[in-house]
């Protein structure tokens, strides 16, 4: 089974596993920064970014927050949880500073949430981390971490996250033995996804995990996923069936407008240095479910995009005669939590591909071609080893992504249209970082200080939006950022209007209200179509003259980024034959209703009144006194000693009081129905 983490959003956390407790803060000293979350949610996939090495949230389904939710704000989490690992071998022994479950290897510096808004990106998150603060860590090799996360809305460029590292050796801060003067690093994103929480039942069990890219022919006459191979035509905007020629591995780069060689070559091909995890058939459950039906079609992802140079990487020369380098994958490597490294070294030699699990590959092949079923699989990607010396700092980039399967297709199940694969996103996440850039480009790289990178064309600024509920109607007013910020690409106000979004019980189902142009300005709309008792969610973006439109990310939240849903309240009723109860019958088990909202919501009470809530057998389980301006009162479904109620009918009586709340004046009874 999974383990359970308990965090606390910006706060102190406790890990908890069976039998025993463990507290990730350091002890023994003072804290810099608390760990914690910032979420990301302007684009396709949501998730949160941390100060501490993780990525996602291993405990998203009780803290609400998203873990590569795909698609973005229905719920649906591909992610347990995402590590950073860095391992070096100093004096013939193995260490691994890491972030895994339970054992919390870096610790956020003081300020360690360096920068959080709009920048290189639409929504820029930048940390800072360490490997010698931490308790959990005895053994540092001395790291200092600066982490920069990008996200956009642009649907080309929404479906990935990237990430910028800045790696530093201080060797003053190593606890290792020995005396090196330069230290040979490895580094290790591993990712453990479960394909997805739409999937309740065994979500992980029926995971698969694969590689898409160079495999130094360790792959040659396997029939699953071989590599390389030519069974599709792939271009931007999907793929069709057939052979192009072009092994299906590789990225083609240079035939589209947005990509841009400095040599004099029509087009490279580029090994796409993809691990990923999606979910296939599960063989307990009668019939096909790969993919769930339309509910998990998902493939999470890991692109490597930039290192400096290294050993493995491709060298060979340009077009034009010029020295030219692609960057590589190291390692790929695989395991299921039977395998899981419980030590430095053995995580090491999964990082090398040592490991006995590693049977002798590089890249690891998929589990099908060497014998093993689906299970709850987890991936690793390395790359190294750099050379450091003390104070060096090692520039990486990594993006990771959530696509369409692997080569994208219509998603009907939730309504959210044509979507790209895995294989679209990873390409245009390499595109985007070249985006820019006047003098390298992938064959010719450079680090993201060293030329211009993510030059993504972008749509207006988000308007800063507020909203109220009143009676029977909600007002919105908004702010007029996106009118007068000039296009950062453009150099010039290219605005052109505004639209006004409403999405039902969770954010994502989003309906078109209102659109307002530049002949017709408005920055204030009124709802008053709302259905009374539904959480509602409100966006308006700004859209300019080449159709890019702001993402929808300006709802509201609470301080940790969750979303925090509106419900359009009552009026005071008069007599209770108006009350009305919603939802009747209650859903728990709803696909539309985020995080089951366990809420029934009685409308249209008088001022005083008190509502008893009994089960069929006449135990009175819940009573409710309602005192207020509005004709609403709220049961969360918990009896009054706190425990949730089961699926069932129930019995709610409704008593009337006086003005004075002396005596019953009128009641009314009515029926519930509860299905969870």
């Amino acid at each position: 089974m999974k383990k359970t983490v308990i965090f606390g959003l910006l706060l102190l956390f406790t890990i908890q596993t069976t039998g025993k407790t463990r507290v990730a803060t350091p002890q023994g000293r003072a804290k810099a920064d608390v760990y914690g979350f910032v979420p990301h949610t302007v684009g396709g996939v949501w998730t949160v970014e941390s100060n501490f090495g993780s990525y996602g949230d291993a405990n998203a389904s009780s803290t609400g927050n998203p873990s590569f939710d795909y698609p973005g704000g229905f719920g649906f989490y591909y992610q347990w949880e995402g590590r950073l690992w860095l391992g070096a071998e100093v004096a013939g022994t193995k260490y691994v500073s890491h972030c895994d479950y339970g054992n919390y290897e870096f610790e956020p510096d003081d300020g360690s949430w360096a920068f959080i808004g709009t920048g290189v990106s639409q929504s820029d998150i930048v940390s800072t981390f360490n490997d010698w603060g931490a308790t959990f860590n005895a053994y540092p090799l001395g790291l200092h971490i600066t982490q920069k996360a990008y996200q956009w809305s642009v649907p080309e460029y929404g479906d990935f996250i990237a990430y910028e590292y800045y790696i530093v050796w201080d060797k003053s801060q190593s606890g290792v033995a020995g005396s090196e003067s330069e230290l040979n690093l490895y580094v290790t994103w591993c990712w453990d996804a479960d394909v997805c929480e739409a999937d309740p039942t065994d979500l992980h069990i029926d995971d698969m995990v694969s590689f898409d890219g160079y495999t130094a022919g360790e792959w040659t006459g396997f029939s699953y996923r071989p590599s390389p191979s030519d069974e599709w035509t792939i271009t931007q905007d999907g793929a069709t069936e057939g052979a192009d020629g072009v092994p299906d591995q590789y990225q083609i780069y240079g035939d589209d407008a947005n990509e841009v060689l400095i040599s004099s070559n029509d087009t490279v091909l580029l090994p796409r240095n993809m691990s990923y995890i999606y979910d296939v058939d599960n063989t307990a459950e009668p019939g096909d479910d790969e993919g769930e039906g339309g509910r998990c079609p998902g493939y999470i992802f890991g692109r490597f995009i930039y290192g400096p140079p290294k050993d493995d990487d491709q060298y060979f020369t340009d077009a034009d005669g010029n020295p030219a380098r692609y960057p590589l994958v190291s390692t790929h490597q695989w395991w299921n939590w039977n395998n899981d490294p419980g030590t430095d070294v053995d995580k090491y030699n999964y990082m090398t591909a040592q490991h006995s699990m590693s049977l002798g590959y590089t890249y690891l092949a998929t589990p099908f071609d060497i014998g093993a079923s689906e299970f709850d699989y987890r991936f690793a990607q390395t790359v190294g080893p750099y050379t450091l010396l003390p104070y060096d700092t090692l520039k990486l980039v990594y993006v990771s992504g959530v696509g369409y399967g692997l080569n994208g297709g219509t998603d009907d199940y939730y309504g959210t249209g044509e979507r790209l694969g895995a294989r679209q996103v990873a390409d245009y996440a390499m595109d985007a970082y070249y985006m820019g850039s006047v003098s390298s480009d992938p064959i010719h790289p450079s680090a993201p200080d060293e030329d211009i990178h993510w030059l993504v064309p972008v749509p207006p600024e988000v308007p800063e939006l507020h909203y109220s509920a009143s009676e029977g109607m909600v007002d919105l007013i908004w702010s007029k950022i996106a009118e007068v910020t000039p296009d950062p690409i453009a150099g010039k106000i290219d605005f052109v209007g505004y639209r006004v979004y409403r999405s039902a019980w969770r954010p994502g189902e989003w309906e078109l209200l209102a659109e307002y142009d530049t002949t017709n300005i408005q920055r204030e709309y009124t709802d008053e179509n709302a259905t009374l008792g539904i959480p509602y969610y409100y966006a308006v973006t700004a859209f300019d003259t080449d159709s890019l439109e702001s993402g929808k990310s300006n709802y509201m939240k609470d301080e940790g980024g969750a979303e925090l849903p509106l419900y359009v309240r009552s009026a005071l009723g008069t007599a209770l034959d108006s009350v009305q109860v919603v939802p009747n019958p209650y859903y728990g088990s709803a696909s539309w209703e985020a995080q089951y909202e366990n809420r029934i919501t009685f409308m249209y009470l008088p001022q005083n009144c008190r509502i008893k809530i009994f089960s069929l057998s006449g135990d009175l389980i819940r009573e409710i006194r309602h005192i207020g301006s509005s004709g609403d009162a709220d049961w969360d479904l918990l009896t009054d000693n706190e425990i949730s109620v089961s699926s069932g009918l129930y019995v709610y009586k409704i008593e009337q009081a006086n003005p004075e709340g002396t005596e019953v004046i009128n009641s009314t009874i009515g029926k519930l129905l509860i299905m969870r």
